[in-house]
């Protein structure tokens, strides 16, 4: 089932919410594509397609994080790049598996990995910023 995105999600910023919708909605797609895993290409295209821009929208986020003047940017920042290392070993995983019957059994353990690599770090550390966010126009960028 895809992830819906929620009012609740909203950190107070145009941009990085915009960011946060496409996220899901590049989440969405990986799962369709691992439901499908002999349309190999399109899981590959997915997975890649995730990882660029997840990339984009961290560096978008850590350069608003400097302008607000985030007091955790650094710990912020490792976050990010340890969502980044895992969503790149969770690619390595996906791809290097040529067996589409074992792509569809490890679906059930991969799908709520790219959920909660998102929605927790959405709900949780990004959230944080919101009061900060909020003292900035609506569409501000770093």
């Amino acid at each position: 089932m895809p992830i819906q995105w929620r009012k609740q999600m909203s950190v107070g910023n145009l941009i990085i919410d915009l960011d946060h919708r496409y996220l899901l909605s590049l989440i969405n797609q990986v799962e369709y594509a691992l439901r499908h895993p002999d349309e190999f290409d399109n899981l590959k295209m997915a997975l890649e397609q995730l990882a660029e821009y997840a990339r984009e929208h961290f560096a978008r986020e850590e350069q608003l994080q400097l302008r607000i003047q985030h007091r955790a940017y650094m710990k912020h920042k490792m976050a990010h790049q340890s969502l980044l290392d895992r969503l790149d070993e969770i690619s390595a995983e996906i791809l290097s598996s040529e067996d589409p019957e074992a792509l569809k059994a490890r679906r059930e353990e991969i799908v709520p990995l790219l959920r909660d690599w998102l929605l927790d770090h959405v709900l949780k550390e990004d959230m944080k910023m919101k009061p900060d966010l909020e003292q900035l126009p609506p569409n501000a960028i770093g």
